[in-house]
């Protein structure tokens, strides 16, 4: 009459086995660290279960918990190897594929910042931005340069502003 393991039992007999069979690291390809305690050790089923994978010994395989997470149900490929991995993107690059990438600033008309209602800049061809004048640029009227800062006199016409095509001209081939 043989004696039946308890699941301590059978987890310590298979983790002997799975390590005389495959050493005592991890066995997921970017890790191949030592395990620093027996807790860290979880059984990774090769070909997962979830694609018909078994309990078999010779699909067991020691993996941190973390590792085995990062595989998932990865299916090895006919080689032996793991598929590569899709790189998480960063914030920045979600970004840029949520939205697309940052247009550049036109440096003529400063993004149609500097231009007057009605105005469109020759360079990159945008009107008057934005519609509403940017706090960060509201000034006094007495400190206010009436060109890329703004004021209320500029706002309603009395203060001059000088017009976006004395930039791309220059101010002596107006005159």
């Amino acid at each position: 009459m043989t004696k039946t393991m308890t699941p301590a039992e059978l987890r310590e007999w298979r983790i002997q086995q799975i390590t005389e069979r495959d050493g005592s690291d991890c066995f997921y390809p970017p890790c191949l660290q030592p395990f620093k305690s027996r807790e860290d050790i979880t059984f990774d089923h090769w070909i997962p279960q979830s694609k018909g994978g078994t309990w078999e010994i010779e699909n067991l395989r020691l993996m941190h918990k973390r590792c085995n997470a990062v595989k998932g149900d990865d299916m090895p490929l006919p080689d032996g190897t793991l598929p590569p991995k899709k790189r998480e993107l960063n914030s920045q690059e979600r970004r840029i594929q949520r939205i697309g990438q940052r247009p550049q600033v036109c440096n003529t008309c400063m993004s149609g910042r500097i231009l007057l209602i009605g105005e469109t800049c020759s360079v990159c061809g945008s009107g008057p931005m934005p519609k509403a004048m940017p706090q960060s640029m509201k000034k006094r009227s007495n400190e206010c340069d009436h060109d890329k800062n703004w004021c209320w006199a500029c706002i309603i016409g009395i203060a001059e502003r000088k017009p976006a095509i004395y930039d791309v001209l220059g101010s002596d081939m107006l005159d």
